[in-house]
């Protein structure tokens, strides 16, 4: 009887471990959809005004660069988080009806409960658009 208790409290460790670590990767998956989504928002915003003076909407060249909103915007979000956020990809382009769009893209590394051999870091990633448009939600024009 004794031996069932050790391996049954062996056993239980271990899923209770794989659960927490599970519950880890759905928050940082969410986190990573979030950091992108806010990154993209935040380089779209950056609207070159020189375009804009011209009567033309654009986004600025610089809004992919290092030292660009999106990148501070991911920097700022890991500062006192428990994650590493890393800007996988920021790119400009041209979506719907010719509006222009910025896509990022986060890759987020937690820690496991215990880490095991290959399982010292989990990553995640998460690609996000954002659209630099006028009109409704349900009429997007180009401006």
């Amino acid at each position: 009887m004794s031996l069932w208790v050790v391996i049954f409290a062996f056993v239980t460790m271990v899923l209770l471990t794989l659960v927490v670590d599970g519950g880890q990767v759905m928050i940082a998956k969410s986190r990573a959809a979030d950091i992108a989504e806010q990154a993209a928002r935040a380089a779209a915003d950056d609207i070159a005004t020189g375009a804009l003076r011209n009567g033309q909407v654009a986004v600025a060249g610089g809004a992919c660069n290092a030292a660009g909103p999106a990148a501070g915007l991911i920097s700022t979000y890991a500062k006192g988080v428990d994650v590493t956020a890393l800007i996988r990809s920021c790119a400009i382009g041209t979506g719907p009806e010719g509006t222009p769009d910025v896509t990022v893209g986060v890759q987020v590394s937690i820690k496991p409960a215990i880490p095991a051999g290959a399982f010292s870091a989990i990553s995640v990633t998460a690609t996000e658009t954002a659209y630099l448009a006028c009109g409704t939600a349900t009429q997007v024009v180009a401006c």
